[in-house]
């Protein structure tokens, strides 16, 4: 009778157990699913989600009008969850993060039971000690919500594919949109844009174009007061310059940089003897961030004069609170600067991993490991961009009009994805030849 009672007993305490884990699952949860991936899940199948800003998230859901806390956690230490003003919560990211990383981003949403649910999604962080690519920026630009704007002033690159409306000889600007690379599904409108030469855009131009950007009204657009700051690529330094500024004294960059300046003074002469020169630079007008270009070689070096634009490729330190490109700096032709920012940032990429978007990068031919092939219409070259011996860049499977004339000492400019196989960087099979000009 014992036993009985004791297996009776055994039966309802199990069967209470069972009806607790039955009465934590609430029904509710599967919605709040549902809804946090609507407001968080990538929009894209392919491609993760780019947070180049700080952003919010709620605190908490409103299901059949029943209030659902919501709290966030995030598996990076360098990235906080903070209160915010508004009773949500704030995603603080990592204003030294480096390198481009992954991190996931967790919800824990309770039940008036009690009961939970996580929900998880990853971002993607880029490196914010370097420029952001220009197609980084444009998805970063898509995450705002309505009437945010993005924090930084910031530069892209692209093609004018509409004249929304036409240049106003009275208020000086015009409000047109651009395309950047391929992404033609994400268009940047310039909302009276005004600068030297504005009057004169028309569609088919390559712009770059300067300013805040911010989501108005579902329109994602350079704010009123942008600038043209001029035809063809003219890349962003302002990230370099404040993370050169940010360097404590005796600390250096951990990769080289690249800087196009104005020439300010000559420090110290050129040198027959040590064949370089020390000059201070100026970028893009920042003249309260100055950088001394400290014994500085190269073809042209001997020539350089204060008022000279020049563009400089080196590591940068801060030497006894001198701002400086270190000994060892070279200088570059100024028309390679976006070259050279391509070539230094496929070589940041860890084995396997690929450049984000298609570039395009201009070099001369060093080596052709693969002749052309009569079969399969392509070659192999190594390029090397502004005499940079120590980054050289193949390209794997080039095709293109002229690729099957191509020589050692041929000037090229490639399109396509770089990235870094086994060790060797390269532009992946199928890049192609823009074009070539022969020894």
């Amino acid at each position: 009778m014992k036993k009985l009672l004791a297996l009776l007993m055994a039966v309802a305490l199990c069967m209470g157990l069972l009806a607790g884990v039955a009465m934590a699952e609430d029904e509710n949860l599967a919605s709040a699913k549902g809804l946090l991936d609507f407001m968080y899940k990538s929009k894209s199948r392919d491609k993760l989600t780019v947070t180049a800003e700080d952003y919010t998230v709620i605190n908490q859901l409103m299901i059949d009008g029943v209030v659902y806390p919501v709290t966030w956690a995030v598996d990076l230490d360098t990235i906080q969850v903070q209160p915010a003003e508004n009773g949500k919560y704030t995603i603080v990211l990592d204003k030294a993060n480096a390198k481009e990383t992954t991190y996931t981003l967790t919800a824990t949403v309770t039940a008036p039971d009690g009961s939970t649910l996580d929900v998880a999604y990853q971002r993607v962080m880029p490196a914010m000690l370097l420029e952001m690519s220009y197609a980084d920026i444009v998805n970063a630009a898509y995450t705002l919500e309505d009437g945010a704007a993005m924090s930084k002033t910031q530069r892209l690159f692209g093609t004018v594919t509409a004249i929304n409306t036409a240049w106003s000889d009275e208020y000086k600007n015009i409000t047109l949109t651009i395309q950047v690379g391929d992404l033609a599904d994400k268009t940047i409108q310039c909302y009276r844009l005004s600068g030297e030469g504005a009057d004169k855009l028309a569609v088919g131009d390559a712009i770059t174009v300067e300013g805040t950007i911010k989501n108005y009204k579902g329109t994602i657009e350079f704010d009123k007061g942008c600038q043209l700051v001029g035809f063809g690529d003219i890349p962003s330094q302002a990230a370099t310059l404040d993370a050169a500024y940010a360097l404590e004294q005796g600390a250096a960059m951990s990769k080289p940089s690249v800087l196009r300046g104005e020439i300010v003074s000559i420090d110290t002469a050129w040198s027959d003897e040590y064949k370089n020169i020390t000059v201070t630079i100026v970028c893009d007008g920042k003249t309260e961030q100055p950088v001394q270009c400290y014994r500085l070689s190269g073809e042209g070096a001997d020539k350089l004069a204060v008022g000279d634009e020049i563009a400089v490729v080196g590591t940068i330190k801060n030497y006894k609170g001198t701002i400086e490109f270190d000994k060892g700096c070279k200088l570059i032709p100024v028309d390679s600067v976006a070259s050279v920012k391509n070539v230094l940032a496929a070589y940041t990429l860890e084995e396997g991993a690929a450049m984000t978007e298609a570039c395009t990068v201009t070099g001369v031919v060093v080596a052709i490991p693969t002749a052309w092939s009569d079969e399969y219409k392509n070659i192999t070259v190594n390029m090397v961009v502004a005499g940079l011996e120590d980054y050289v860049l193949q390209c794997y499977r080039l095709s293109g009009e002229g690729a099957d004339k191509l020589a050692e000492g041929d000037t090229i400019t490639v399109t396509g994805t770089i990235k870094n196989y086994k060790g060797t960087v390269e532009f992946d099979k199928g890049c192609t030849l823009d074009a070539v000009a022969a020894k």
